[in-house]
This record gives structure tokens, C-alpha cells and sequence, in this order.
């Protein structure tokens, strides 16, 4: 594996295209060896893909793009839609919902996080840091 990896897909705006896409990732993981990494990156995956499928307010013929890029210290996720609405993450609501804990889970998970607009609609991103070579991988304690 050379120190960058980069691949995309589109998925269809349906429930399905979830699925798929945590596919996608999980197999990106295995392939750039993010064995350290790869559950938090699968889950932000399906987060964010989720996200843009069920909140992205686009029109059902319309594609969700997903772009996955890693260099020596991180990985980076980018989910594209073409819908108006600006994700944000729910703070204070400490209910027992089921739903609407997607970006929290991201903001969990990631190093950073954010929203950038497009001409038309916008791209949700997250990053993980990843052990560089040498690295243990392990936290001081």
C-alpha cells in the first residue's frame, strides 16, 4: 500500500445504499490495512451516508457520493448530497431517542468534523487519525 489511498462511489438516495456503502468501507479498511481504525470508520460511513440519504431533502432520483481518502496520518470522509438542508448536531437532548444521534456519534468518532457548502447542496466530512509506521496505536496511561 503506498501512502495514499483514495476511492469513491455514488449510491442511490434509498435505504439500501447504507448498507452498501459500510460495505465499501469496511473493504477500503481491509484494503489500506486500517485494522486499529476500521470499525470507527465504517460506523461514521453509514452515519454520514444515512445522513445525507434520509436528511439530504434531494429529490429520489438524485445520488449520495461518497469519497474515502487516506494519506500517512488520517483518514478522510466525504459524504455529497445535493439537498439545501445543513445537518447539526442535537446538544442537550439527552432523551431516550433512537434516531438523531448520528453526528454526535461522528463527532465521537473522528478527530474533526465539519460541513462545507457547495454550489449546490453540501459535503459532510469527518477525519480519523491513524498510527503513523512506528506508532503503537495505544494511548499513554
Amino acid at each position: 500500500m503506498t501512502n495514499a489511498h483514495r476511492l469513491s462511489a455514488r449510491y442511490p438516495r434509498s435505504k439500501a445504499s447504507v448498507g452498501r456503502a459500510r460495505e465499501f468501507a469496511r473493504r477500503f479498511a481491509e484494503g489500506a490495512a486500517l485494522d486499529g481504525t476500521s470499525d470507527d470508520l465504517v460506523q461514521i460511513v453509514s452515519e454520514l451516508v444515512a445522513n445525507a440519504i434520509v436528511h439530504g431533502r434531494t429529490a429520489r432520483d438524485r445520488q449520495v457520493a461518497l469519497m474515502l481518502d487516506m494519506d500517512s496520518d488520517r483518514v478522510r470522509v466525504e459524504v455529497r448530497d445535493v439537498g439545501d438542508g445543513m445537518p447539526r448536531k442535537r446538544c442537550g437532548e439527552r432523551d431516550l431517542a433512537v434516531s438523531g444521534r448520528g453526528l454526535e456519534m461522528v463527532e465521537i468518532l473522528s478527530s474533526a468534523w465539519g460541513v462545507t457548502e457547495q454550489v449546490i447542496g453540501k459535503t459532510v466530512w469527518a477525519e480519523i487519525r491513524i498510527a503513523g509506521e512506528g506508532g503503537s496505536g495505544t494511548c499513554d496511561q
